[in-house]
């Protein structure tokens, strides 16, 4: 099992894609991989909450959608302010990421099903 990392990193945006009511945020990976089960806790570099006339945003808590070559994949919902900025973010664009986090867990051997 991997330890969980303290501190947070400066990943890059990649793109955004819909799907249906959601988006797939995909960003450059620079950290440890993720286990199946971990998250992590994502803040928009830009714009989340530290200027005038702007709400301070918590890091939001987003369960790791998936790996591809370098990508990481989070799946979004625009359900709040928070969401709102993270689904506005464009390719270049910066993400602290702090993660992966949680106890991940092994896939299950041979002829076993995960429940």
């Amino acid at each position: 099992m991997s330890e969980a990392p303290f501190g947070r990193r400066l990943t890059q945006v990649v793109g955004i894609d819909e799907l249906g009511a959601y988006r797939v945020l995909r960003v450059t990976e620079n950290g440890p991989q993720a286990e199946p089960g971990q998250f992590a806790m994502l803040a928009a570099a830009e714009g989340w909450g530290a200027g005038e006339e702007q709400r301070p945003f918590l890091p939001r808590a987003f369960s790791i959608a998936r790996h591809r070559g370098a990508e990481t994949h989070y799946l979004l919902e625009d359900v709040g302010p928070g969401t709102q900025r993270l689904c506005a973010l464009r390719a270049g664009d910066g993400l602290w990421v702090t993660g992966p986090l949680g106890r991940g867990f092994s896939e299950p051997g041979e002829g076993r099903r995960a429940i």
